[in-house]
């Protein structure tokens, strides 16, 4: 793990500490754009080390204080040194957890996903998660302050053939999230569920199928940031697609398994 100085003199402490994690693509990258401004303090988490050096220089340009570390977030001491070490520069604020991984790279062949990707993708999406919170939960907790946010997926609310294992894994940070919730809530602590459909990113571009009602990543990033700020417990979007994937539990699953198969077919 490699963590990068923050160059420059002196200056005033920040008034916020925003800590994100995927924040070199992708709604992650949009994100640490949104709250870039003086007076904030970013730490900014991913695996790319020319493009965390990128969203450095643009969140800096926009006045923040930014701090970067190249990390996995499967590796669960990694982690929690370097977010112990953030914490302890200055309470973290916000945590959101949205590094993962999807698009083209978890959709299986006719026969499922193999061993290897299929721990791959949980590792990923839903065991990052959690290396990304627990550290710092008991702090927030002792502080009675502090928001977490966890980037799941619409998709945790149906099972897409198209990918069995990644709806699995965004269905179990739902349900980590809804009783961490219920968990901390009385400590001071807010925990809001994020649960987009398709938004514009390189990610969802690269799947070979349609993307129905796909948000621009700018506006899906306010969406997040507005919710957070509120305390919301759930941060669902875009509605159309919601109500969709809703209606299942009004209909035979007989003929909700019927519409998904035919689905995975023309995709096909």
């Amino acid at each position: 793990m490699q963590q990068a100085e923050t160059g420059g003199g002196p200056a005033p402490r920040p008034a916020e500490h925003v800590l994100i994690t995927g924040a070199t693509s992708g709604l992650g990258w949009a994100l640490a754009e949104h709250y870039a401004a003086p007076g904030m303090l970013l730490s900014l988490a991913g695996r790319d080390a020319e493009r965390l050096a990128a969203i450095r220089q643009l969140c800096e340009a926009k006045g923040a204080v930014v701090e970067t570390v190249q990390v996995d977030v499967t590796d669960a001491e990694a982690m929690e040194r370097w977010l112990v070490a953030r914490d302890d520069a200055q309470e973290v604020g916000i945590l959101i957890a949205n590094a993962g991984m999807g698009g083209s790279a978890v959709v299986p062949g006719t026969s499922g996903e193999d061993g290897a990707l299929a721990r791959q993708i949980v590792g990923v999406n839903t065991i990052g998660v959690i290396n990304s919170v627990t550290p710092l939960l008991p702090r927030m907790t002792a502080r009675k302050r502090g928001s977490i946010a966890l980037i799941g997926s619409i998709s945790g609310a149906i099972g897409l053939p198209q990918s069995p294992v990644y709806c699995a894994s965004k269905a179990a940070v739902q349900i980590y999230g809804d009783a961490l919730r219920r968990l901390v809530r009385q400590h001071g602590v807010r925990v809001t569920n994020v649960l987009p459909g398709f938004v514009d990113t390189p990610m969802s571009r690269s799947l070979d199928l349609p993307r129905p009602f796909c948000w621009p990543v700018e506006k899906a990033a306010r969406r997040v940031a507005r919710d957070i700020a509120r305390g919301s417990r759930q941060c669902v979007f875009p509605w159309q697609l919601r109500l969709s994937i809703g209606l299942q539990n009004y209909l035979p699953l007989a003929f909700t398994d019927f519409v998904m198969a035919m689905s995975n077919r023309s995709a096909r």
